[in-house]
């Protein structure tokens, strides 16, 4: 049988995307204390979905403890949790073998559908992505918001407005991280797909009275408000938790998140690029929510990959990217000078989307 030339590009990627599985596998050696952790509170609080003490902590707290010392307040709603009793009515090592499963098909999917990048440039993106290794490690539903957001824009970029805004109305598994999409829906005016959306979501949280009482919301935000639901904000990659920083927080973040939006608006009405558009809105998401952490940077990954692809990109924001891929951020929100780590990634956000705005500028100008 003639041997498969192999090239030195393809041993080159080879070699990266091993390294890559290598130190994230090492990363979840080390923290083999965390496994599951998120999982464990999906799994329990699915238990409890339907019961009306969906939101007790008490409750809720003596279940998780039957799988792990560590005990996470739950901040899904009725509708995602009821859904994840498929997982919950399994035994647990079974569930949390079928849920890493689906997890993983999901970045395979929001991969293969994200409009405009290369497959194998996302592939080595994701490989070494703490983010993802973190998602996948602690049982994190990452993977499958960005599932819906990809499969959304693949919609959209086949004409199906309605049934998009169904999809992006799913991302509501992690809304706090959505607050990009309505804004670049507004700005491409993608009013079909804002009401599908707006209509779908509504029935979603909707359906939490049903399944668990007309109570339910008002237990819920209560569980919002607890100081271990949000617990050290300081390591959030978000201008709430470079806010907190300084004196006069709220105000700070109101402007800057103002400005962000703004820019994000600019960005999506001055290009075409739809994927370029729906990743930046993701990256905003990000930074304007309330309730994220290391894991959530793979939201990142889009807009990171579509940098290193645009010919026209500068080589310093080109290795920024770069440095944004590897695992430094994370390292970086988990040390004691978490802030640096905020600023790498919010400063990267915003200075790509001014690239962006200022390259379609120039080129509409001239």
């Amino acid at each position: 049988m003639p041997k498969i030339p192999k090239s030195p590009a393809a041993l080159a990627v080879a070699l990266v995307c091993a390294l890559g599985l290598a130190f994230n596998a090492w990363f979840a050696v080390l923290n083999e204390s965390g496994w599951g952790v998120d999982f464990n509170q999906f799994y329990a609080a699915s238990r409890l979905a339907g019961t009306g003490h969906l939101y007790d902590w008490d409750a809720l707290a003596k279940i998780e403890r039957e799988h792990s010392p560590f005990a996470v307040p739950t901040g899904r709603l009725p509708v995602e949790l009821y859904a994840f009793k498929i997982f919950g009515s399994l035994p647990y090592g079974t569930g949390r073998f079928l849920w890493m499963a689906c997890s993983v098909a999901a970045l395979a999917v929001f991969a293969a559908l994200w409009p405009g990048t290369r497959r194998l440039t996302m592939a080595v993106a994701l490989v070494w992505s703490l983010p993802a290794a973190m998602g996948l490690l602690f049982g994190q539903d990452v993977a499958l918001w960005l599932m819906f957001f990809a499969a959304g824009l693949w919609l959209l970029g086949r004409k199906r407005p309605w049934i998009a805004g169904v999809v992006f109305s799913l991302c509501i598994c992690k809304f706090h991280l959505a607050l990009g999409i309505p804004v670049m829906l507004a700005a491409r005016r993608r009013w079909s797909t804002m009401i599908a959306g707006a209509v779908a979501g509504l029935a979603l949280i909707a359906a939490g009275f049903p399944i668990e009482g007309p109570q339910w919301l008002e237990q819920y935000l209560k569980t919002l408000r607890t100081p271990a639901f949000s617990p050290a904000h300081y390591r959030m990659p978000t201008l709430y938790g470079i806010a907190a920083w300084f004196p006069h927080a709220a105000a700070i973040e109101i402007v800057c998140a103002a400005a962000v939006a703004v820019l994000l608006w600019a960005l999506c009405r001055s290009i075409g690029d739809l994927g370029m558009a729906g990743a930046a809105a993701a990256a905003c998401g990000l930074i304007l929510g309330h309730h994220a952490y290391a894991g959530d940077c793979a939201l990142l990954i889009p807009l990171s990959v579509l940098t290193v692809q645009r010919p026209d990109a500068p080589r310093w924001l080109k290795l920024w990217t770069v440095v944004l891929l590897s695992p430094a951020p994370v390292l970086l929100l988990v040390s004691p000078v978490s802030w640096l780590g905020q600023i790498l990634i919010v400063a990267f956000v915003a200075t790509a989307m001014v690239a962006v705005v200022g390259r379609q500028t120039c080129t509409l100008r001239y």
